[in-house]
């Protein structure tokens, strides 16, 4: 039986299904798991859906985030999305659902779900679940199409990037097949605040550069206060360094003070940097990848691993 099918039997099998994504979660995160509860909820009114996770204002207008409480996960399917392994799924207690789905495009990172569907030939998430939406003939409304359209424009890079098909834009037609107003999605995908704007002029004036086209800053607690950025604000704008001559590798290392770690954000013209972000604990695409530590001396190791990782590239 193919992957596809097995998903949607088990979301006809369950009557409570709670979507997961990761944490720190960019437009397809977002996108991924408010299109597929809207598949879900057009498909299959009666079912309870909800999507829970860590939020970024930036993202509202894709959707806001259910508030459950812990007894709603007995006896209820789990789908994660977007999350390659279960360190960067957001909130733990996907852990309590009764069985447990993965919907991803990201590189294996490690197996925590009873059905995987990882496929790397996709440019999102969101694209996974366009395909799913029309091969299983299911139904869906027009916000849907609007977050899974939101998700595909946003990982592809405006349909810029690798891997960009034309499977990619015939699916990206497909969705705006549903009416949405794709103007206003547009500003709202794009529309920055005078912080953000202010954040970026910062990060464009005091980025450092290695020796062989490694750019990054570093980003404390107190920084971030002055500049009036939250952490997973500033996460969010690494490429802020992409497109520079002579930057091969780029990065944001933001301190979190609230949970002790500083989030290390990777991204690159080429480089693998998904294996410097596994060898810190992290995962990801191979040319975007993150990861989590707790000193600033281990920021410093990333740096040099980085800068070795050019040299090569």
């Amino acid at each position: 039986m193919d992957i596809t099918q097995q998903i949607v039997n088990k979301i006809e099998e369950f009557e409570t299904i709670i979507i997961h994504r990761h944490v720190i979660p960019d437009g397809d995160a977002y996108g991924s798991s408010f299109g597929l509860y809207e598949i879900i909820k057009t498909t299959f009114p009666n079912k309870k859906v909800y999507v829970v996770g860590e939020e970024l204002d930036y993202l509202r207008y894709i959707g806001v985030t259910d508030k459950i409480e812990d007894e709603t996960y007995q006896g209820a399917l789990v789908i994660v999305t977007d999350t390659p392994n279960a360190a960067r799924i957001s909130d733990e207690r996907w852990k309590l659902g009764a069985y447990k789905i993965k919907i991803d495009h990201h590189p294996f990172t490690d197996e925590f779900a009873d059905i995987e569907w990882i496929d790397t030939s996709y440019t999102s998430t969101c694209e996974m679940i366009t395909h799913l939406l029309i091969k299983c003939h299911l139904k869906i409304n027009a916000n849907g199409a609007r977050c899974l359209y939101n998700g595909i424009v946003s990982d592809s890079g405006r349909f810029l990037f690798r891997g960009v098909s034309p499977q990619t834009l015939k699916y990206a037609s497909e969705l705006l097949k549903y009416n949405f107003d794709m103007v206003e999605l547009y500003a709202q995908m794009y529309t920055q605040s005078k912080e953000m704007v202010r954040f970026k002029g910062y990060t464009l004036l005091n980025f450092e550069e290695t020796e062989h086209g490694v750019a990054y800053v570093k980003l404390t607690d107190q920084l971030l206060k002055q500049l009036k950025v939250s952490e997973n604000s500033a996460s969010s704008q690494v490429n802020t360094l992409a497109n520079i001559e002579g930057i091969k590798i780029w990065a944001f290392f933001v301190e979190d003070k609230d949970s002790g770690v500083i989030r290390v954000n990777l991204r690159s013209s080429g480089a693998a940097v998904n294996e410097v972000a596994k060898k810190y604990g992290g995962g990801g695409h191979i040319q975007a990848a993150g990861a989590r530590v707790e000193a600033w001396a281990t920021v410093n190791e990333i740096i040099e691993d980085l800068n070795a990782l050019a040299a090569q590239n």
